[in-house]
């Protein structure tokens, strides 16, 4: 990260002795500045449309009262699109994960982590736009996107096998759907681990993402974006 660059952002937790411990570890490991602190989810989205400039990234605990992290990252992609948000996490569930990829999260986060990988994901959010574990420090997004990887490495089974674990659907209805067998799907998925050097269905999803197979979008009710009156900082 470049010297002169500090990383904003605002940090929803309601527990508050966590959220201030991790405010005091990044602060002194320098590079990020929280400007915005808040309670829970709606704490969170009142107090960013009371600022004139938006933080660079929206770190949000999944589970708080009056509006969980769920709520609030839907909230933020129909109210301001072009904010990134990292989702924090006690759950290690690769749907859960893929549910946050669905609803826009730019990355999730174990709350085990340390703060030398949080400082990495929230530079990656930053940098890149994207961090998912494993994946983020991975050559393989290289790889595609200088077509090193082509299409034509992966039989037709493969792409919609790749397509299906953008999905909610476990690996039985995965099946299903492609009208073969479980331990089928499971081959196909564990070819999938081999080609790409990946071990998780979380990884094989961004693989399809950053492919262009498949493109995640906000599924909101209300597709309606509210007009934004305030600048992202630079």
């Amino acid at each position: 990260m470049e010297q002169d660059l500090i990383i904003h952002i605002a940090f929803a937790d309601d527990h508050t002795i966590l959220r201030k411990g991790v405010i005091s570890l990044l602060d002194s490991i320098g590079g990020v500045v929280v400007d915005i602190e808040a309670d829970d989810g709606q704490e969170l989205l009142d107090k960013l449309e009371q600022v004139d400039v938006l933080p660079h990234i929206c770190m949000i605990d999944f589970s708080m009262p009056q509006l969980d992290g769920y709520g609030a990252l839907l909230q933020i992609r129909k109210r301001w699109p072009d904010m990134k948000t990292l989702i924090l996490t006690a759950f290690n569930s690769e749907l859960y994960v893929i549910r946050m990829m669905q609803a826009g999260a730019n990355g999730y986060l174990l709350k085990k982590s340390d703060v030398a990988e949080l400082k990495e994901a929230l530079i990656s959010i930053h940098n890149h736009g994207y961090y998912y574990s494993e994946c983020a420090n991975s050559t393989l997004f290289h790889l595609v996107k200088t077509n090193s990887i082509k299409l034509q490495h992966f039989t037709e089974s493969e792409i919609e096998m790749l397509k299906y674990c953008c999905s909610e659907f476990s690996y039985g209805q995965i099946a299903q759907k492609m009208n073969t067998t479980l331990s089928s799907v499971e081959g196909i998925r564990d070819r999938l681990f081999l080609k790409l050097n990946l071990n998780s269905r979380v990884g094989l999803a961004l693989f399809a993402v950053q492919f262009g197979l498949v493109k995640i979008e906000s599924n909101y009710e209300n597709s309606t974006i509210i007009p934004i009156q305030k600048q992202n900082r630079s």
